[in-house]
């Protein structure tokens, strides 16, 4: 089943009572089935703040209707390496 959530520009996920969290919590997370009912949500967000850079993002669900793809791309860029090109121009700064 695909579900709709509202993501930021940060990687926050819209929560039930409409503050960013991290996505740790699959419960927590605002989630609606109807793109239209996203998009008016994320429409009323801008209203309030017109800076914000949000996105409407479709994934899958879980059987109890929970988005299940969130837990897992907020592991993998948590757990991301570190980039070489960085180490290597620290350690030339060293020397």
């Amino acid at each position: 089943m695909k579900i709709y959530i509202i993501k930021s520009h940060d990687e926050s996920i819209l929560g039930k009572g409409f503050e960013w969290l991290d996505g740790a919590n699959a419960n927590l997370i605002f989630n609606t089935p109807h793109r239209d009912v996203a998009l008016n949500q994320l429409i009323e967000l801008n209203a309030k703040d017109i800076n914000l850079r949000a996105q409407i993002v479709e994934c899958e669900a879980d059987k109890k209707g929970r988005p299940i793809m969130l837990l897992e791309s907020t592991a993998a860029t948590n757990s991301a390496p570190s980039s070489p090109v960085l180490d290597s121009s620290l350690q030339s700064d060293a020397a």
